[in-house]
């Protein structure tokens, strides 16, 4: 009798992660049974996370959606009945085609956001640029703030080679916590460590990425950007600086220099809340070791100062001449791959209102007028937990005639709908991945079928677009010739056989980032002194400080009823809100509240303890830890409200950053009390 072994591929995660890990997945009669590294792979090389390996549960968990659903109870109470994929679709073409008679394709909001990477997603315009237009969103819930920073001070976002970090003498972790978000750069830290290499960590927490750190600062929530001009004044003043670099590859630098006196270390420590002689230390590792790496995090981003903060932060490398060397340089995302090209987009139709911003998806939902949304589709996204405002936007879904959710899962998102269709994991189609961690493009292979009636979303589109009589030339089917003319139209020089083997890197890649000294501003320089960030924004050319709102000081009645910051960051068991409810992966929710804090307030060790403000209240287990300094209470984002009883976002405002329309979680002020 002949055994049948499991046979291996190659593929890649899609996850919107710093990693786009390269996996190697075995199928046996049809199943994913087992995901691992690749470990051939110049990424990863055989690294993936707790995540990544448990794909198999993702995929066949009792969790899974299988089937359309409709409605038959009250919006969120998570009630549907199973429907047939011809009833679905039917009752969605006759409502999208009424409201788009009655009120105009703008009636119907299309919301998307990064639940995956790659181009495959773009398949949406083929059917909605069809459809006449739609309304949709700006700005991020990411990194909108940061990216637009970056490329306003350097031109592009990209970074050396990860594995040159082995090279640096010095490594700056701030407000980045790779143990967690993006364990190959981590592997990389920590080789350079036991080399001999220093590391300093800056959060707001004692994060899991410092436990060999040489140094920890502490800044109070929201004051990275002063602690970042303070440290330039005194490196200026130290004469620490890189004249011949600055006076030859930058543009600003006497402005900056006047602007950076306003910061001196006593003023700084008394604004950051870090005691003088830890600043004062730290000033001394860059002066032992001035071309160094300093690798930024997304979290100080994410207040209503967060560009200003992104850019003062970028600029201290470039004051020591530690851009464009090996073992230098500043980390962020590394974005040199070249943007792949969807070649199957139907002519732009003029009805597309870009009219909501992203971080007021609750408040604004309802305010657009002539039309009124009255109907949304959202695919890739989890709205219902990740926006700010969840409270809010759950009563502006309410109002709507139509809700559609293409997912896996029963999402709080999902709960809302009154048609949800279930979608393909990652396994079950094929696309092209372009990451952030990294600048490699990789090819994401369809290994299985599609377990019960899930389907593609540009299956999904197909076959509505049918019903609506669409040119399904812009309506591709999901395969291999459909990303070989992606490849073609792309430019790329290689094909789908090579990438089934290895993933692709573009001969314009520079492992070592800005080597050749080329910057791409509109003065070829790094600038100190951007006219864009006042052209484009209206905020100071430099980057100078300023308080972000709602804390102690820009909001001391808010602070008076509720004085802790509340901080959230990435979890090490999910992605975003992904996985959230998978159950190996399950949890209690949880917050990290100081010792000081507790003790004020009676709460002990797993205490059972309510968070709130006027916005919104959750249960959480409380950790008392020494781990979180007083004023500030920490915990991870992503839990489910359905399934959790706990979604952060029952507390977040609808704060906006100050440029790039990102979303200022950060600013949020809370109390705590013990639960009786």
């Amino acid at each position: 009798m002949t055994k049948n072994y499991p046979l291996a591929f190659f593929t890649v995660c899609p996850k919107d992660c710093f990693g786009s890990c390269s996996l190697e997945v075995e199928v046996e009669r049809g199943k994913v049974v087992k995901v691992r590294g690749n470990r051939n792979s110049p990424v990863n090389q055989g690294r993936i996370c707790i995540k990544g390996k448990n794909y198999p549960n993702m995929v066949y968990g009792p969790e899974r959606l299988l089937y359309p659903l409709q409605r038959i109870g009250k919006r969120g109470k998570g009630e549907f009945k199973r429907i047939s994929w011809e009833q679905a679709l039917d009752t969605i073409y006759e409502k999208l085609k009424n409201l788009k008679e009655q009120h105009g394709p703008e009636s119907v909001l299309y919301y998307n956001r990064f639940a995956n990477l790659g181009v495959v997603k773009n398949c949406a315009y083929g059917f909605w640029y069809q459809f006449g237009g739609f309304t949709s969103t700006y700005g991020g819930l990411c990194d909108s703030a940061a990216q637009e920073a970056i490329n306003l001070t350097y031109g592009e976002v990209k970074h050396n080679k990860i594995s040159d970090l082995e090279n640096s003498k010095l490594i700056i972790l701030w407000g980045s916590n790779p143990a967690y978000t993006n364990i190959h750069i981590m592997h990389y830290i920590n080789r350079a460590v036991d080399k001999g290499a220093e590391l300093i960590t800056i959060d707001i927490r004692e994060n899991e990425s410092g436990a060999k750190s040489h140094l920890y600062l502490n800044p109070r929530p929201g004051t990275d950007g002063c602690l970042a001009l303070g440290i330039a004044n005194q490196l200026i003043e130290d004469k620490l600086i890189d004249h011949n670099f600055i006076n030859q590859h930058t543009f600003g630098f006497t402005k900056f220099k006047e602007l950076v006196k306003n910061y001196p270390l006593d003023k700084v420590s008394d604004t950051t809340e870090i005691p003088l002689h830890k600043i004062e230390t730290m000033i001394g590792f860059i002066k032992n070791a001035p071309e160094y790496a300093l690798i930024c995090g997304m979290g100080v981003q994410r207040y209503t100062n967060g560009g200003q903060t992104i850019r003062a932060i970028s600029l201290l490398p470039v004051l020591t001449g530690s851009i464009g060397k090996k073992g230098c340089g500043f980390y962020f995302s590394d974005r040199q791959a070249p943007e792949l090209n969807w070649p199957f987009s139907p002519p732009k139709p003029k009805r597309i209102r870009n009219s909501i911003p992203v971080a007021k998806l609750a408040s604004e939902l309802n305010n657009q007028v002539d039309p009124l949304v009255k109907a949304v589709w959202i695919e890739q996204a989890n709205p219902m937990t990740s926006n700010p405002s969840i409270n809010i936007l759950a009563r502006a879904m309410n109002k709507l005639d139509l809700i559609v959710v293409a997912d896996l899962f029963l999402t709080d998102t999902a709960r809302m709908a009154d048609i949800i269709l279930p979608a393909t994991s990652m396994f079950e189609y094929y696309d092209l991945i372009t990451g952030y961690g990294h600048s490699y493009i990789q090819l994401q292979q369809k290994l299985i079928e599609s377990p019960g009636e899930c389907k593609h979303e540009s299956e999904i589109y197909r076959l509505l677009g049918k019903k609506f009589g669409f040119n399904l030339d812009y309506l591709p089917e999901n395969n291999l010739s459909t990303i070989e003319k992606i490849i073609s139209s792309s430019n790329l020089n290689t094909d789908v056989d090579e990438l089934k083997e290895k993933p692709y890197l573009h001969p314009s890649y520079q492992e070592i980032a800005f080597g050749d000294l080329k910057f791409n501003t509109p003065i070829q320089k790094v600038e100190f002194f951007s006219q864009r960030m006042r052209d484009r924004w209206g905020e100071d050319p430099l980057p100078a400080y300023s308080e972000p709102v709602e804390n102690k000081y820009s909001s001391p009645n808010i602070y008076y009823k509720y004085p802790l910051s509340l901080i959230s960051s990435h979890a090490y068991n999910k992605m975003n809100s992904q996985f959230s409810d998978i159950s190996i992966l399950k949890e209690e929710p949880f917050v990290w509240v100081n010792p000081y804090d507790a003790a004020k307030r009676g709460i002990n060790k797993n205490d059972r303890v309510k968070m709130y403000n006027g916005r919104g209240s959750l249960i959480l287990k409380a950790i008392i830890t020494k781990k979180v300094t007083p004023g500030i209470v920490h915990t991870y984002f992503g839990w489910w409200g359905g399934v959790h009883q706990a979604n952060l976002n029952k507390l977040t405002g609808e704060y906006i950053s100050d440029i790039g329309h990102g979303t200022a979680f950060h600013n949020c002020l809370v109390e705590i009390q013990k639960v009786k």
